[in-house]
């Protein structure tokens, strides 16, 4: 019987299982505004895995550059599903199609909710439409960008592109005018 549950676990273990989208709400940039509690650009400074119960969450540590809305300094954790925990015999790795990543040295620009089941952790806002990396074109302008393509966003609009891409500045200007309203 051990041999068995060996056996299965391997075969869970090398046989990929294919990623499929995710489907959530889509979220405007107005919607995301209003209803996040923390609005902040920073840099990825760290990674680490997690275990909460039997999920494995990964958890970022943000140096903040920047608050645009909520009183936030300093660095912060944010908890990102899924990650891998390398520190077992056999590593362990859980996914989520089209859940939020971020990268350590990687900017970015955060949408934050507090998370319902722990009020002092921070969750990336709508799955990964509240998450923007910050990258610069070869001229050096600075750019928000966003890959939702593992997601299937639907709305009143239907379908959204996978993509977005707007330069730092004026999606900077964009969010705060739709906090000064």
């Amino acid at each position: 019987m051990r041999h068995l549950a060996w056996g299965l676990a391997l075969a869970m273990i090398l046989c990929p299982v294919a990623a499929t989208a995710t489907t959530v709400r889509a979220l405007s940039t107005a919607e995301m505004t209003a209803s996040a509690e923390v609005i902040a650009v920073g840099r990825c400074v760290s990674l680490t895995p997690v275990w909460e119960g039997r999920v494995l969450v990964t958890r970022a540590t943000v140096e903040i550059t920047e608050s645009l809305k909520g009183d936030v300094s300093g660095t912060i954790e944010v908890t990102l599903p899924g990650g891998i925990d390398t520190n077992r015999r056999v590593k362990v790795a859980m996914t989520y199609p089209g859940a939020p990543t971020m990268q350590p040295g990687e900017r970015v620009f955060l949408f934050l909710d507090r998370d319902a089941s722990d009020p002092g952790a921070l969750t990336v806002s709508g799955f990964s439409q509240g998450k923007y990396a910050i990258v610069a074109d070869p001229s050096g302008d600075a750019y928000v960008s966003r890959d939702l393509s593992n997601l299937t966003l639907v709305g009143a609009a239907g379908s959204v592109a996978a993509k977005n891409r707007k330069t730092l500045a004026a999606f900077r200007q964009e969010v705060r005018a739709l906090l000064a309203r």
